[in-house]
């Protein structure tokens, strides 16, 4: 059986972080610096291409400046619209950057403590590991350290469940490892996270983190509601592909609030980035405190080799990562949804930053963007991050498989219409399978919303589910009898326990 550990890798390299084509580029053009910034939008464009990235755009701060600030390309392929600094996009999980920025305010009013456990905020929160479940901290959430396992749960926002009953069902996921053993990246953990702030301030996570970032920052057209991507017309459309065929597709509304699902803009995201590179200030309104900054941006948790130059002295701070790019740290928080990325750097000691929003998914474009701009403004690595980061691309794009079957598979010992029926897990719910198109699939029907999905038969009676979202949890479920022969579940080391009702 094709194991699923190629579909987990691409599903971390969304959250960590995807020839020919001619780009067309323009839009606003901010005074540039000269010097470190000559010839940058001759390199940008040249990296669309070879990427075959419709739209992006770039902002640079220097110092509180912004220095440069550009739109390239389109906003859909295809059609004429520019994309310019006012340009609305999701930025994916760099919107866990702006939840610990919007924890560290009600931290600063002393309404909450990165350190005290979440239980004190939320009563009824629960883990498997109810040791974990007791003692994990916001830091533990906001670290990735509460041993929850690889994008758990995020399935769960699609299913139409409440707030609430996403925050009950917290307690059924499964750990990958020993509380605070090690880092595993976990939207789950930034769920509850925003859950224990909308409790202390009596609001919803996306009407506080408006509140108390978007609207103190005066960025005009950014917004945590997911709606805020369409109150007009210039926002991006999606896209994926490669090799001349790039292609649009649906945008992905994040599964879980606080952990993606901030629309921003070039223009607004500069805020952002003087603001965390000026101690929390920004003309001349203090947002956060400096302790809050700093605390933000320290090492909460080791994480290993990360950033360009595979720093042994990575770490994971709250809601960002950092390492050393030559002798100097660098703050870093990237993300991806269906047919975006984005990412944005901060140099503290220099008071330096970029951010880099592209309309196309799993492109390696933003990191491209990235290495450039740190061998400009700290200095030249003496590697080839370029070649480096277009390997990197080869590697994300053969990733992007369908499951195959092996290559002689047993057969089913349990019939189909002896499958179809009702089934229910402790975590999603209520399950109904169906027949499908033909007798190697199936369909089923998952939680209060019946979101749709597909089983196909893999060997024996291993059936593969998967869903149409690609950023989606995929994994096997094998079927099995009791002793009268019936039907009573199915099992699956990705999706847990199936009881037939």
């Amino acid at each position: 059986m094709r194991s699923t550990t190629l579909q987990y890798i691409y599903l971390l390299l969304v959250a960590s972080l995807i020839a020919g084509m001619i780009i067309s580029s323009g839009c606003t053009n901010t005074e540039k610096k000269p010097g470190r910034l000559d010839g940058f939008d001759e390199f940008v464009t040249a990296k669309m291409a070879e990427y075959e990235v419709p739209g992006a755009v770039v902002g640079i701060v220097e110092n509180d400046s912004v220095v440069y600030l550009k739109g390239f390309g389109v906003r859909e392929i295809g059609k004429p619209d520019k994309v310019d600094p006012d340009t609305r996009f999701q930025i994916a999980s760099v919107s866990k950057y702006i939840t610990a920025g919007a924890i560290g305010s009600l931290v600063d009013e002393g309404k909450l403590d990165w350190d005290e456990p979440v239980v004190t905020y939320l009563p009824n929160f629960a883990l498997k590991d109810a040791y974990a479940g007791e003692h994990a901290t916001l830091r533990d959430l906001l670290a990735h350290r509460t041993g929850l396992r690889h994008f758990d749960g995020d399935l769960l926002g699609r299913l139409g469940y409440s707030n609430a009953e996403l925050l009950e069902r917290m307690r059924y996921l499964e750990p990958g490892t020993s509380f605070r053993e090690r880092y595993i990246y976990s939207n789950a953990g930034f769920f509850i996270a925003g859950e224990a702030a909308a409790k202390v301030d009596n609001r919803s996570w996306e009407d506080l983190t408006d509140a108390r970032i978007i609207q103190q920052l005066n960025m005009t057209r950014s917004g945590a509601h997911p709606e805020t991507l369409f109150l007009d017309d210039n926002h991006v459309s999606g896209h994926a592909g490669m090799g001349g065929d790039v292609h649009v597709i649906p945008l992905e509304q994040a599964s879980l609030p606080a952990a993606g699902q901030v629309v921003s803009t070039g223009r607004d995201m500069t805020q952002w980035l003087r603001m965390m590179l000026n101690d929390g200030r920004v003309d001349g309104t203090q947002v956060l405190t400096p302790e809050t900054v700093k605390e933000i941006h320290a090492a909460s948790l080791v994480a290993g080799h990360g950033g360009p130059l595979s720093d042994p002295n990575a770490a994971v701070g709250l809601g960002c990562d950092s390492y050393n790019f030559l002798d100097t740290r660098v703050i870093e928080k990237n993300g991806a949804l269906d047919g975006v990325r984005a990412i944005v750097i901060l140099i503290p000691e220099m008071k330096n930053g970029i951010v880099v929003i592209a309309n196309k998914q799993l492109t390696v474009f933003p990191e491209a963007i990235r290495d450039e701009f740190l061998e400009r403004y700290i200095g030249k690595s003496g590697v080839d991050l370029q070649a480096n980061e277009k390997t990197n691309q080869v590697g994300w794009n053969s990733l992007i498989i369908t499951v195959e079957r092996p290559a002689n598979p047993g057969p089913a010992s349990i019939n189909q219409s002896a499958i179809f029926g009702t089934y229910t897990s402790e975590l999603y719910g209520t399950m109904q399978v169906k027949a499908g198109s033909d007798a190697e699939n199936m369909t089923i029907e998952l939680g209060p919303v019946k979101y749709p999905g597909t089983l196909m038969h893999v060997t024996n009676d291993t059936w593969y589910l998967s869903f149409p979202n690609p950023d989606d949890q995929v994994g096997y479920l094998t079927f099995e009898v009791d002793p009268s022969g019936s039907v009573s579940g199915c099992s699956s080391e990705e999706f847990g326990m199936f009881a037939r009702l």
